[in-house]
């Protein structure tokens, strides 16, 4: 099977897994509607990405929402409170909430997962399940409708998401039983995260600071970064520091500042950003060192990563209307 230039079966597992993701987004990405009622009994699930959004006034429904943005920039409005989400946040919105998506229209697509699942269904699941109650309990409390997740947690819950929508175009035996599986498992994985973030385990000693240096190191992957300038900014040696991110993370810190870069210039390429200007914005010196640990690290050069990307229309889109600005 030849794609766009190269092999697929040549790919780093990374990029299968990646490629993959982005197949059945494309080939389940739904038609946005502001429809704000329940076609169906017990649940639907939609995957929308839109280059320009068509706003929704603040509304309120008999059903739980589950909102996973992917790309964009967007406000949740909850009760009249505006909050910005950033990346690995989800939203739970329980029945008879008022609430509403704002987002600014901008070259980014805009790009989210909806999950509606009726309040019957939902506690018939929890029956089962116990576990899941857990959210439902998170949810009718008012106090908490934003949750935010580590990108490991959130890449997983994606996952359990286009399993579940996959299952809900499928026509195979069974179907409708591991749909009714898959939606017990995104909801169980959910309340477990939930869960263990409100009541963590005793920090490992070092866990704190890590944290800490890994929130600076990916705010300012546009910048130079180094041991150096970690030690002053944390007030630490910088033996110390590869000591202990290495103890934590099993990377050197210059593999985990490349390896964030890299993700950030595939995200960059997949917005239709020119690859000489991603190059640069990054800190790689020259386009061949950044050719190279592009490479090794997703098994295809920068341009041939571009091309698969380019084949989704709003992609294409706003790459032609990036060179028009230019």
């Amino acid at each position: 099977m030849k794609a766009v230039g190269f092999t697929l079966c040549k790919l780093s597992n990374r990029l299968q897994i990646l490629l993959y993701d982005e197949f059945m987004k494309k080939q389940y990405r739904s038609e946005f509607s502001t429809r704000q009622n329940m076609r169906k009994e017990d649940y639907e699930i939609f995957f929308y990405s839109d280059s320009y959004f068509q706003s929704v006034s603040v509304h309120k429904h008999d059903y739980y929402e589950f909102y996973f943005p992917v790309s964009g920039n967007v406000e949740m409005e909850i009760r009249g409170k505006r909050t910005r989400l950033v990346p690995c946040d989800a939203v739970i919105v329980p029945p008879g909430t008022s609430h509403r998506a704002i987002t600014e229209n901008s070259e980014k697509s805009y790009s989210r997962y909806v999950f509606w699942i009726s309040a019957d269904y939902l506690r018939e699941i929890a029956a089962i399940v116990p576990g899941i109650s857990y959210i439902r309990t998170k949810a009718a409390s008012q106090k908490q409708n934003i949750f935010h997740f580590s990108e490991s947690e959130y890449a997983l819950i994606q996952s359990k998401i286009l399993r579940l929508i996959e299952e809900d175009h499928s026509d195979k035996y069974a179907a409708a039983d591991f749909r009714h599986i898959c939606i017990m498992d995104l909801l169980t994985l959910i309340s477990r995260f939930i869960y263990e973030h409100d009541n963590p385990r005793p920090a490992e000693k070092g866990s704190d600071q890590i944290h800490l240096m890994i929130d600076f190191i990916e705010t300012h992957l546009d910048e130079e970064l180094s041991l150096e300038r970690l030690g002053e900014q944390f007030f630490v040696s910088k033996y110390h520091i590869a000591h202990i991110f290495k103890d934590r993370t099993g990377m050197t810190v210059h593999r985990y500042i490349q390896k964030k870069r890299l993700e950030r210039c595939a995200d960059d390429i997949k917005s239709g950003k020119s690859l000489s200007q991603i190059h640069r914005t990054y800190g790689f010196g020259d386009y061949s060192s950044f050719f190279r640990a592009f490479r090794n690290e997703y098994g295809v050069s920068p341009k041939e990563y571009q091309s698969v990307y380019l084949l989704d229309p709003l992609v294409r889109n706003r790459a032609d209307e990036k060179k028009g600005v230019d």
